[in-house]
């Protein structure tokens, strides 16, 4: 990530990672901490970030993932850039739980501001070529148990 992507982002913590099987496949994970969210001032959706980098949302839709027998809900987002197709997850973690969506993080953040309970929350994204499905799915199903840990360690679910 460029500094100025960074500076806009206005994450506290980020890890961002490009695995490669054998085969030559690639997947990306993304995940951002915002120690505490503000209403007004909260993580940046991909809806908007993602076309501003100049790629065209083809499709998206609400999904639950399973991954190591457990649903998780999720925006399964399909994009295009001249000839790139990449299948893109994402979803949120607070101390509310999971959600796949911007309108449920901003009601949490805000039944979390009016009970004065913390409000902070991560950014969970997997990248990966259109024609390299599996091995996305394949990577978040082995990223899920120490993703769950690290996140759980802040207090999220």
């Amino acid at each position: 990530m460029d500094v100025g992507s960074a500076r806009v982002l206005a994450a506290d913590a980020t890890l961002q990672r490009r695995y490669r099987r054998g085969d030559g496949t690639e997947a990306w994970l993304f995940v951002g901490y915002f120690a505490q969210q503000q209403v007004n001032s909260q993580i940046h959706s991909p809806r908007n970030c993602i076309p501003a980098g100049g790629w065209t949302v083809s499709s998206l839709e609400n999904v639950h993932l399973t991954l190591n027998e457990a649903a998780h809900p999720a925006t399964h987002m399909r994009i295009t850039r001249n000839e790139y197709s990449d299948d893109v997850f994402y979803w949120f973690s607070t101390q509310g739980g999971r959600m796949g969506g911007e309108y449920a993080l901003k009601w949490d953040l805000v039944r979390n501001s009016l009970a004065r309970r913390p409000t902070n929350a991560a950014f969970v994204r997997y990248t990966a070529a259109r024609a390299d499905s599996a091995a996305l799915h394949e990577l978040m199903g082995l990223m899920q148990p120490s993703l769950d840990q690290v996140l759980g360690k802040a207090g999220l679910k």
